[in-house]
């Protein structure tokens, strides 16, 4: 058995760190994964939760994580996790800036 997969009582191994399961407990494919995405997506469009302009992918829930964190930009890299370079693609906030003199 890999590493990287826990032994659960029965049969079924389940890695240590997965999120998303099938219903046979093992860890989702790149394909199965997308496959739910989807189906969550257009029931959240038929619930009339969000608009089909409004439709997101799992990479844009990091993207809105990093921009909604308070704090600093070096509090929000050090919990995210990211480069300098990286912040710039990820966080989508707007500085505040004092207005000028009158």
């Amino acid at each position: 058995m890999p590493r990287w997969l826990a032994k659960r009582s029965g049969s079924v191994s389940t890695p240590r760190n997965a999120l998303f399961l099938g219903r046979d407990g093992r860890p989702l494919s790149k394909a199965g994964f997308d496959t739910m995405w989807q189906r969550f997506i257009r029931l959240a469009i038929n619930e009339g939760a969000i608009t089909e302009a409004q439709r997101f992918s799992p990479h844009d829930l990091k993207r809105k994580g990093v921009t909604d964190t308070r704090g600093t930009k070096a509090t929000k890299q050090d919990a995210a996790g990211l480069s300098e370079g990286m912040m710039k693609v990820y966080d989508n906030s707007v500085p505040l800036v004092e207005p000028s003199a009158k």
